[in-house]
């Protein structure tokens, strides 16, 4: 295919190397067309002014030694799963002309991991005995492992090492443990699943693709006890700093406890203003409370430090400007939609809960500002009783699915199996926060996809959508054998979570609460 002619000597051989390195970058996948086409044209001046250097043809398929694509493609709309559930797709090559590699793997992996860095002081003794202080910075990172296994899709079996061209799919199915929590990212940790796609090729750097995708267990509000019990809290001051202006109350209710996102959050707001000023604006915030753990060991220092890293952000808040007089009362209401959000739950190494505050805001300059606060749930099954009635039956959220493919034997759960390729220890199981009913059985239980198909036949069907954070840079890391630390190796595509959003429940209001609210659930360091 390649017709040259070379006259060897001191004054071209570094034109021979050029050549061998436009040859060698020529089969690598990432080679920018640029550089190509200024490596092909160095190549043509050096053939123009030296005829004796090299001669090739200008239409030399230089384009048909690199792969036109590899990709990951999942069975499942938006690659949305349910814990228990088989993760079916297929990995698809094209090629215009043949390939040599040796063996194309298929990997899937999910875990949760934190990881931040931080200055501590530290103390020793120097050559003379002195005690001295010095600042070190220390990485704390933690990793739960859910999910580990690899199949080999392919593999050269007449010593060719010859991948077909054309278009070569290759089909795979792993199986998912039920105790998997939901997809999440967060500024500390995170909980990710992927697929994982390598072709082997002899001397040449291999071909590697990855995936994410999003899994979302089935935490049913409706076997949660707290979830319906609807919630009422009261705040009372005597305004002003020094000179005081009067008493002002506020009673706060919520018809429920438990929500899933898409829902609408109506808050009562009963006013008594009985100070000499005005009550100005009422306004309500939804938070995100994430607890982070993670721990650190050196040689240095021979005992584990367990360290702790929260952070709070705001998902949703709502406002009114009011106006009510001194002396007088008032019901205001307030309306928020929950928004794409991770469902609350538990694992080993991170948390996540959420609250709501409603703050009252007067005239008064000092200590005009009352404050409420109250716990949420955040599930994916919503209660039925806001299902219409007489509605007909929706079809199940989560599908059945037929494997393409004997399924990879689950790791922590689910169908028990031997695998043949080394797995990640099982993890413990996750559970849907300290709101859930007893033993974690919100989601990730045996009946996870029974509780989801029984809730279609009350509520309509959710959409899956990205979480409100947008989408972020997920980075490739690989796990040091002599350290055990978590490196980053490259950011390989972008990633948002999805979960699901019911957008078309009704707006019924419940009956006015009874009940004071519960209290909120402790925060360690919020």
């Amino acid at each position: 295919m390649l017709n040259f002619q070379t006259k060897i000597s001191h004054e071209n051989c570094y034109k021979i190397v050029i050549f061998c390195l436009f040859v060698v970058l020529s089969g690598c996948p990432n080679i920018p067309s640029s550089l190509s086409i200024h490596l092909h044209l160095c190549l043509s001046v050096c053939t123009t002014v030296c005829p004796n250097f090299v001669t090739f043809p200008l239409n030399f398929p230089f384009s048909a030694l690199k792969m036109d694509d590899l990709r990951i493609e999942y069975d499942a709309p938006n690659g949305v799963y349910f814990p228990g559930q088989a993760v079916t797709g297929k990995v698809v090559i094209q090629n215009r002309e043949w390939i040599k590699a040796r063996f194309l793997k298929i990997c899937i992996h999910g875990g949760a991991h934190t990881s931040w860095g931080d200055t501590e002081r530290r103390h020793r003794m120097d050559e003379k005995g002195r005690s001295e202080h010095y600042n070190e910075h220390v990485t704390y990172n933690a990793t739960v492992n859910y999910l580990s296994g690899e199949s080999i899709a392919w593999k050269s079996t007449d010593g060719q090492n010859r991948l077909p061209a054309g278009t070569n799919v290759f089909p795979f199915a792993f199986s998912l443990p039920f105790n998997c929590p939901p997809s999440y990212e967060g500024c500390h940790g995170h909980i990710r699943y992927s697929v994982h796609v390598e072709l082997d090729r002899p001397w040449k750097f291999n071909k590697k693709s990855k995936k994410c995708f999003s899994v979302v267990p089935a935490y049913d509000l409706n076997i949660t006890p707290t979830a319906i019990n609807p919630m009422v809290n009261t705040a009372s001051k005597n305004t002003g700093l020094i000179f005081k202006k009067g008493m002002v109350s506020m009673t706060v209710s919520l018809p429920k406890r438990g929500y899933v996102s898409g829902e609408i959050l109506p808050i009562t707001i009963n006013i008594d203003n009985g100070s000499k000023e005005p009550v100005v604006a009422v306004r309500s915030k939804m938070s995100q409370l994430s607890h982070f753990h993670a721990s650190h060991g050196t040689s240095m220092h021979s005992t584990t430090h367990t360290h702790h890293r929260n952070d709070e952000k705001c998902v949703a808040e709502s406002r009114r400007n009011v106006s009510v007089a001194p002396r007088s009362k008032s019901q205001v209401v307030l309306s928020m939609k929950i928004p794409s959000i991770v469902p609350s739950f538990q694992c080993p190494i991170i948390n996540v809960d959420y609250c709501i505050s409603v703050k009252l805001d007067t005239n008064a300059t000092f200590g005009g500002t009352l404050k409420v606060e109250f716990p949420l749930i955040i599930g994916t099954i919503p209660i039925r009783q806001l299902a219409p009635t007489g509605a007909a039956a929706a079809p199940a959220v989560m599908p059945t699915v037929s494997p393409s493919a004997p399924p990879y034997p689950v790791i922590g759960g689910g169908v028990s199996g031997v695998s043949v390729y080394p797995t990640a220890p099982s993890a413990p199981p996750a559970s849907p926060g300290p709101m859930g009913p007893p033993g974690g059985s919100g989601f990730g239980g045996i009946g996870a996809g029974a509780a989801v198909a029984a809730a279609g036949a009350s509520a309509p069907p959710p959409s899956y959508e990205e979480s409100m954070y947008g989408v972020g840079k997920v980075e490739d890391s690989e796990v040091s054998k002599d350290t055990g630390e978590i490196r980053k190796l490259k950011e390989f595509q972008p990633f948002a979570p999805r979960y699901p959003v019911y957008n078309n429940l009704p707006n019924e209001v419940p009956p006015s609460p009874v009940g004071q609210a519960p209290a909120l659930p402790e925060k360690v360091g919020f």
